[in-house]
């Protein structure tokens, strides 16, 4: 199937997945909602962990996301949780914790929009 399941600005790395998963858009398909469901468990426990300041559990989240955002081609999401989880592990908690609010808009954005991509290349 040569039509795209994600505008440029999207910020999915489609090329990337496609070569890892046989250029089968079914399988990534697949990955792309097993990807949905765990994020927004993330997002939920992300929110949890940084309202009750556990920077620990926090930091569990946050760098989970650098490889399931691998898996998808997210390469915002990518750079946003290895910045926030470098940054924790450094001990620069004020900085990492300014990546919050995008890494939340960021989670947000991709729950939005990869039902409505997947949609649209099924119909």
């Amino acid at each position: 199937m040569s039509e795209r399941l994600f505008n440029e600005n999207d910020g999915m790395d489609e090329d990337v997945c496609l070569g890892m998963y046989d250029n089968d858009y079914d399988f990534y398909k697949l990955v792309l909602d097993t990807f949905l469901q765990d994020i927004i468990r993330t997002l939920n426990g992300m929110k949890e962990t940084f309202a009750a300041k556990d920077v620990e559990n926090y930091r569990i989240f946050v760098h989970g996301l650098k490889g399931a955002g691998g898996s998808v081609g997210a390469k915002h999401l990518v750079e946003l949780a290895t910045r926030s989880n470098d940054l924790i592990k450094s001990g620069q908690l004020e900085e990492a914790y300014s990546l919050h609010e995008p890494l939340v808009n960021e989670l947000e954005r991709l729950i939005e929009i990869i039902p409505e991509r997947i949609q649209s290349h099924n119909g």
